[in-house]
């Protein structure tokens, strides 16, 4: 078999008409066996000649006439030498459809494709089409269309956490997707977390509607709502804290935060297993501010020394008692 074999468009337009040679036709077909990509490429001309063949030309247009003129106005320049086969006027037909259908083909496949924006170990900013502005926390999972389309602006969190400042625009509502919630808003800012199917929205300006099969609610600024995974409750209270903020602002702001909560944040933040052993050490009112490039262990310090309770490390866990 052939290892190189060069078909050009006219060659498969050809075959396609069935109008080549056994020679012909054997060539095109080694061709296609030789490489995945060449039979690719040949089913891309098949089913824009196939999709052709549906196109109905409009009766007013006399193609032939059109042809000849263009002729005529080439031979002005150059010697136009006449194809000897019925299907000249198919093949020109076919060509120009050939063309415009891959552009349209890409056209459809590139001006709209999804962009996956992802985080490991870093918080990571991105700016969409409309000028909105999104922050990823670590280990977050963000698709989007390269470009907004259509009647809405459809984003899908797949996971993690994001926070979200949307640019207004009452003609195209933003839309989140993430589990079995969407969030719709016009322009605002807040916060969208969906860690193991449980959805965490907090507001932070403006209105945003959160919505879980038949039933939605409208937050304001200050208010959250809980979703759980299979229930379709949407629970709506004010949000308690600034922590949720903390990958963005840099800080672990504590105002009057029970212990309960600032180590649930740090656990999140440092990936890290700290627990309280004795519960009555879950309500402690802590008030101080921490920055997220502190270390974990310089944290636990201040907080051993402000309650006088003691850090022990055991295997993967930190016992707070």
């Amino acid at each position: 078999m052939k290892k190189h074999l060069h078909i050009n468009d006219e060659l498969l337009i050809s075959y396609l008409l069935k109008e080549v040679s056994v020679a012909q036709a054997r060539e095109v077909e080694e061709w296609r066996a030789i490489d995945t990509a060449n039979e690719h490429r040949f089913e891309q001309f098949r089913l824009i000649w196939d999709s052709s063949k549906n196109f109905t030309a409009d009766p007013d247009i006399d193609a032939r006439a059109s042809l000849q003129k263009v002729k005529q106005r080439a031979a002005m320049r150059t010697k136009v030498v006449p194809m000897p086969n019925r299907y000249n006027w198919l093949k020109i037909a076919a060509t120009v459809l050939l063309v415009t259908g891959c552009a349209w083909l890409y056209f459809v496949k590139h001006s709209n494709s999804k962009v996956e924006f992802a985080t490991q170990e870093a918080v990571k900013s991105d700016t969409l089409s409309d000028g909105s502005v999104v922050t990823l926390n670590k280990y977050a999972l963000l698709s989007y269309p390269h470009t907004f389309s259509g009647a809405h602006r459809n984003v899908d969190l797949l996971k993690g956490e994001a926070f979200f400042s949307v640019t207004p625009n009452k003609a195209q509502p933003f839309i989140i997707n993430t589990g079995n919630t969407t969030i719709k808003v016009v322009g605002t800012s807040f916060n969208v977390k969906n860690k193991n199917g449980f959805v965490e929205v907090i507001v932070e300006t403006g209105i945003v509607q959160v919505s879980q099969g038949q039933y939605n609610i409208l937050l304001k600024p200050g208010e959250m709502a809980l979703i759980r995974p299979n229930d379709n409750k949407l629970v709506k209270e004010n949000s308690p804290d600034k922590l949720y903020n903390y990958y963005r602002s840099k800080e672990f702001v504590a105002d009057n935060v029970p212990l309960r909560r600032m180590v649930q944040v740090l656990n999140e933040a440092y990936s890290s297993h700290i627990v309280i052993e004795r519960k009555e050490l879950n309500q402690l009112p802590l008030n101080t501010i921490f920055k997220t490039d502190d270390s974990l262990d310089d944290i636990l310090k201040v907080i051993s020394h402000t309650f006088k309770i003691t850090v022990e490390h055991k295997n993967d866990r930190i016992i707070l008692k």
